[in-house]
């Protein structure tokens, strides 16, 4: 039934192939030196093969949380088996708006974060650093006392009115194998050939890459997210809304059951997290006593 189901769905997606102008429009231009500034609605920056910059700045939203002490997952050894716990909700904390030149400064910060702190690609609405705190603690306050304080919804969020980061994230269907860097690499720029020479930065999931202290590896390459610089960010959501049909369009979608039984639509990137006030939770994972994750550094591609 499953397979029927998929079927069904990808005929009727995949007739969109016979419009690709609808999905990326053939407006990029080439420069002397053959670089793409390609624009797909959301128009992704170029830059040089020495990685310099545009001169244009990259704006995003990082989080430190204070209660909870922890946001990212914490993992541990049970019996010679890997334990998840969930990050935890941010419930009181502060914001800063951050920013940087090109993608390889942007890999340098996602590489300090620590376990206590996550990004957004939305900027706050008003000022540019303050406090964050719950909903109901906000609505609750005078007006007077608002200022400087948020709430992480989307009514407190907008995306950069400017360049920002489309971020891509990939996860494998459940108990299926991971895709390799590689792969992930060549099936993005497969579906989005306009991506050919852009430079994406490349890091493992949270969960990914975790050893014993002996050497032994527990857990390898299983998330693994993509980030690209795009000079329209308000297009963000449009362009993954774009690249999500693409993706079914070239046999990459596929049918998944929940729990209730609903029929739930996939595939290779979680399509929910483009919404200006949703957290990346990219840093490393917390790890229990004899682990350790060994990430590496953010690569660009």
């Amino acid at each position: 039934m499953l397979a029927k189901l998929t079927e069904l769905l990808s005929d009727r997606i995949g007739s969109i192939n016979q419009r690709p102008d609808i999905l990326f429009p053939k407006n990029f231009a080439v420069s002397p030196k053959k670089q793409f500034v390609m624009r797909v609605r959301a128009t992704f920056i170029c830059f040089k093969s020495n990685n310099e910059g545009t001169g244009m700045t990259i704006r995003f939203t990082t989080f430190t949380s204070e209660a909870p002490k922890r946001l990212t997952k914490h993992i541990t050894l049970q019996d010679g088996a890997l334990v998840t716990e969930a990050g935890g909700y941010m419930t009181r904390g502060m914001y800063v708006v951050d920013e940087c030149a090109n993608i390889s400064e942007f890999g340098d910060h996602i590489a300090s974060l620590r376990t206590n702190q996550a990004l957004s690609y939305g900027l706050p609405k008003g000022a540019e650093m303050g406090m964050v705190v719950t909903r109901a603690v906000y609505e609750a306050l005078p007006v007077e006392q608002r200022e400087g304080r948020i709430a992480r919804i989307n009514d407190h969020f907008e995306w950069p009115d400017g360049p920002g980061i489309f971020m891509i994230d990939i996860d494998p269907p459940k108990d299926a194998s991971a895709l390799t860097k590689s792969e992930a690499i060549n099936l993005i720029r497969g579906v989005a050939p306009e991506l050919k020479d852009v430079p994406m930065l490349w890091y493992p999931s949270s969960s990914s890459m975790i050893y014993a202290d002996d050497g032994t590896e527990m857990s390898g390459l299983r998330g693994q997210r993509f980030y690209v610089p795009v000079t329209d960010a308000k297009q963000i959501p449009e362009f993954a809304e774009h690249l999500w049909v693409r993706c079914w369009a070239a046999g990459h979608g596929y049918i998944a059951i929940s729990k209730s039984g609903s029929i739930l639509k996939r595939t290779i990137f979680d399509k929910s997290v483009y919404q200006p006030s949703r957290l990346d939770f990219a840093a490393g994972a917390s790890t229990g006593p004899h682990l350790i994750q060994r990430r590496g550094q953010p690569e660009v591609v």
